[in-house]
């Protein structure tokens, strides 16, 4: 299976009378760097692709049906296939295509 990494900074938004509602994450435009690229290259559906000029679009597609066409992850709505550890700084969040 191929990684997708990235790292964002939580942010909290909050409700009108300055409680918390939730925390989100902005989601990147996925890009080469984001990928473990060994993996892509050996892998069955997107190994002819991995180093064409169609894999940014393909990149593209595959964030469109991970995060349902989104901008912002909400952590309290992580899809299954998504793990977020926001131990650091900086959250990393990793899926598996």
């Amino acid at each position: 299976m191929a990684q997708i990494q990235f790292r964002g900074k939580i942010e909290i938004i909050y409700n009108f009378d300055d409680t918390p509602a939730y925390s989100r994450i902005k989601i990147p435009k996925l890009e080469r760097k984001h990928c473990d690229m060994h993996a892509f290259r050996m892998h069955r559906k997107y190994g002819s692709y991995a180093n064409s000029d169609l894999f940014p679009s393909m990149l593209a597609r595959i964030k469109t049906d991970t995060f349902n066409g989104k901008e912002y992850l909400r952590l309290d709505q992580v899809p299954e296939c998504v793990t977020v550890d926001s131990s650091g700084f900086l959250a990393v969040v990793s899926f598996e295509v």
